[in-house]
């Protein structure tokens, strides 16, 4: 058989096969399109011969018997990239769990070479293609192949490509999902600046509160403060960005300020989430200038509702958080809610800390509470304790005893 790719013969016993044929896939894209992606199958294999070709004479009428050497199987031809894009391989390779490895391996990562260009352009020609790879087990390999080499043109191309995708959908797919995830790591500031702002034109409580999304959103709120956020702090006293009309400024307060203000407008629903919680508990531990948000979270979300949320199986991580980095004026006022902000049970007589000591889960906030009092009067606090600071831990302290 002329082609190098074909299905393996019922009569070959060395139990390998090879990648597809048109012939076998059918035309790869109109599978995409159609969204009827075939599945990985364990058949296809880099071959060059059939063993029906091997084994059996191509003229039927010579003799029966064969010398030992017509039995040999011919050389195999070794299979290129080059080989693959020029017979149209391309989709059938990504879509097929050894072709995609064979696509990983000899992706050109030099933005210069035509295979690299050749390959890009192909993968990302439409919204439908580019869709269909991303949210296939196979296919998205290649796909974070091209986002992690991509020079700044190409990652403006990809990201093009997964806006018209629609990022929420992608968070929320668990193989698109990856994607993202590496996209946000890997490009330029400037691009994950559009990426999030794209993000946010989505609904983001929804992206945050489903299981396969918030781990790309961790990873969003993860690289603000520690990649673009650093960086534009140290902007505001370069020369360039002295002023605080400056497009450089401006520009990055509003997408940060856009993102949390959405976390601190959905806070309460967003800590009593699965999986939510756990951004606005790193929103909570983070420093600089997302200390704003944590403080705005505190006083917007937390005071007035510490009882319940404390009470409650994922919130109550987001309070424990709360107690440990809340600034001084609003950990006296978590402080004194906990103590004095809630009248007794008239059943019970039991008040907010009684009720707090005896449940599943708030004995963990009490707990953390106590922790706060001993490392002050033990002297590990980070800041300098005044006399009058000292007495109100040791007052503190004494209520919780």
């Amino acid at each position: 058989m002329n082609d190098s790719w074909f299905r393996r013969s019922n009569g070959t016993s060395s139990g390998s096969s090879s990648i597809g044929t048109q012939e076998l896939f059918g035309n790869g894209e109109q599978q995409l399109a159609n969204n009827n992606l075939i599945p990985d199958s364990g058949s296809f294999f880099f071959n060059g011969t059939s063993s029906e070709d091997t084994f059996f004479p191509s003229d039927r009428g010579q003799k029966a018997f064969v010398a030992s050497s017509e039995f040999a199987e011919p050389a195999r031809t070794e299979i290129t990239l080059q080989n693959v894009v020029g017979k149209e391989q391309l989709i059938n390779f990504a879509m097929d769990r050894h072709g995609v490895k064979f696509l990983e391996i000899h992706y050109p990562t030099d933005a210069n070479n035509d295979l690299h260009r050749a390959v890009f352009e192909k993968l990302t020609e439409s919204m439908i293609l580019f869709g269909g790879l991303c949210k296939n087990s196979n296919g998205n390999f290649i796909i974070q192949k091209l986002v992690e080499f991509a020079t700044l043109d190409e990652q403006k191309v990809l990201l093009q490509r997964m806006v018209e995708c629609g990022l929420a959908d992608m968070c929320k797919d668990k193989f698109a999902c990856r994607v993202v995830q590496i996209a946000v790591q890997k490009f330029d500031r400037s691009v994950v600046t559009d990426l999030i702002k794209a993000l946010h034109s989505s609904d983001l409580v929804d992206i945050c509160t489903d299981q396969t999304s918030i781990h790309a959103m961790q990873r969003i709120v993860r690289h603000l403060p520690v990649d673009i956020w650093t960086f534009f702090v140290e902007l505001l006293y370069s020369d360039g960005c002295m002023q605080r009309q400056a497009p450089c400024f401006n520009a990055r307060l509003q997408l940060i300020h856009t993102l949390m203000s959405c976390v601190v407008r959905n806070c309460y629903r967003l800590s009593s989430n699965e999986f939510a919680n756990y951004v606005v508990q790193y929103a909570i531990k983070s420093s600089g200038i997302m200390e704003m948000y944590r403080d705005m979270i505190i006083d917007k979300c937390l005071l007035r509702n510490l009882l319940s949320m404390s009470q409650d199986k994922y919130a109550s991580h987001v309070i424990e958080g709360a107690f440990i980095f809340a600034p001084p004026s609003l950990l006296t006022e978590m402080m004194t809610e906990i103590f004095d902000g809630y009248v007794k049970d008239h059943g019970t007589n039991r008040d907010a800390l009684d009720i707090l000591l005896f449940h599943q889960y708030g004995n963990y906030v009490v707990q953390q509470m106590i922790t706060i009092c001993t490392s002050a009067l033990m002297g590990k606090e980070e800041r300098r304790l005044s006399p009058s600071d000292l007495g109100m831990y040791v007052a503190w302290y004494e209520q919780l005893l």
